[in-house]
């Protein structure tokens, strides 16, 4: 039966502004009587701001409009826990936190602005490895969440301080095993490096409307934290996402777009805020850093019996999207394989470095390349080869994963017997081929 849409070709419909580069992104923008915008970022990574200063700033001629946490309404937000200040209020947590955003003629009078500002802190001690700020005597990053959203420095979900995955027995796999072997593995912060950095303008809609432009992934659920920290209905804050000029999951979360917005209802005039690349390093979110411990169980002849994991997740100063992608690492873990007894547990803990985000993969790439190692080295050490270890083991039809779902259209095994065909994959003599299978 031949359809209509599917399976046809279809031309984007930006296609030919692509390509003969008439696209147009929010970097590209600019409105006449624009103001634009730049933020004093912390350049400590834990402290208490003792003094905050603008007298200087405010009377540079051509500065419009100076914003610190006490301008705004409501100066708290976050995915699921409001954690994050707009702008820092009272304590620094990570260094490039943003702490003041100075509105000026020209992006030159407001950089000048922002050297103007004077910020005098009280450094305390900071905490950058996960596995350390989850002793008892690492510093604290949010003394107001212990017991409502943390412990110590851990996450609490659901009032346990750890993500926990359990199916059948581990103990005894590992008693029924022949090899038992155990590994730990870590990755490390990955910075998505859009060609176009964190940028948007906002436009005033009379004295109670704002419209904000930006390059940012998720409209429809930053305009209504937008809304919130401008306590201002919903419906008089509207948010548009042109063409985006790379964002890899790294604009999913609010940057700038709450600051111009409220710089833009204090002027009454459009303020643009566009990150250099050194500010977006600084400032917005990364791949989360991960260490992975694995124990995994297996039979002489190759077949996993048993895998106990337990992951620490580095969240940085704010919880964002921490909890979420650690729960999607809990899930899949393990990788593709038929593993009958598994068990895991996963915490998500805050450290003094720039909040951890989306990026590619939300979850998954960070345990992927932990247990994908961890066949190479199991296969290794019975030897056999690896690619027949995978497909001993790898998921079919029909098969259960960790979480007890049952899956279907699995076409890793189907996969890897194609790659091996293609690549003219040479097998160890002592793994035999896929035919012994």
């Amino acid at each position: 039966m031949e359809l209509k849409e599917v399976g046809k070709r279809r031309q984007r419909v930006d296609a030919i502004e692509q390509v003969t580069g008439q696209k147009k992104y929010v970097e590209d923008l600019h409105l006449r009587g624009m103001l634009y915008a730049k933020g004093l970022l912390s350049t400590e990574y834990h402290a208490r701001i003792i003094e905050l200063d603008t007298t200087r700033a405010s009377k540079l001629p051509g500065v419009r409009a100076i914003i610190t946490a006490g301008d705004f309404p409501y100066n708290r937000f976050g995915i699921e826990v409001e954690d994050q200040p707009v702008l820092a209020e009272g304590k620094i947590r990570y260094k490039g936190e943003p702490i003041a955003v100075v509105a000026g003629e020209t992006e030159e009078i407001a950089r000048e602005g922002v050297s103007l500002i004077k910020v005098r802190y009280e450094r305390l001690p900071a905490v950058f490895d996960a596995r350390e700020a989850m002793s008892s005597n690492a510093p604290i990053l949010h003394e107001e969440g212990q017991g409502v959203y943390c412990r110590g420095n851990v996450f609490l979900y659901q009032g346990r301080d750890q993500l926990m995955l359990r199916r059948g027995d581990v103990e005894k796999g590992f008693a029924e095993s022949d090899l038992v072997i155990e590994d730990s593995f870590a990755t490390s912060p990955q910075k998505p490096a859009s060609i176009e950095n964190h940028v948007a303008f906002a436009t005033p809609d009379g004295s109670d409307k704002v419209t904000i432009w930006c390059s940012n992934q998720q409209v429809f659920t930053n305009a209504p934290q937008c809304a919130k920290v401008l306590q201002m209905p919903l419906s008089k804050v509207r948010m548009i996402s042109p063409a985006v000029g790379g964002g890899f999951g790294g604009k999913n979360d609010l940057t700038v777009e709450p600051m111009v917005a409220l710089l833009a209802l204090r002027t009454m005039r459009p303020v643009r805020w566009a990150l250099t690349a050194e500010e977006d390093f600084l400032y917005a979110t990364t791949k989360h850093a991960m260490y992975l411990t694995y124990k995994v169980g297996v039979k002489k002849d190759g077949t996993l019996v048993a895998m106990k994991r337990k992951t620490i997740t580095d969240a940085g100063a704010y919880r964002a999207y921490g909890l979420n992608i650690t729960k999607k690492t809990t899930y899949i873990g393990s990788g593709p394989y038929r593993i009958p007894n598994h068990w895991a547990d996963a915490y998500v803990v805050y450290t003094n470095k720039q909040p951890g985000g989306s990026f590619r993969g939300f979850g998954m790439s960070q345990p992927t390349f932990a247990v994908e190692v961890l066949m190479d080295i199991v296969a290794e050490k019975i030897g056999m080869d690896p690619l027949l270890f995978r497909l001993k083991n790898c998921l079919v039809d029909g098969d259960r994963i960790p979480t007890g779902q049952v899956v279907r259209g699995v076409g890793v095994k189907d996969i890897l017997e194609k790659l091996a065909e293609v690549s003219k994959w040479e097998f160890k003599p002592q793994g035999g081929s896929i035919s012994s299978l």
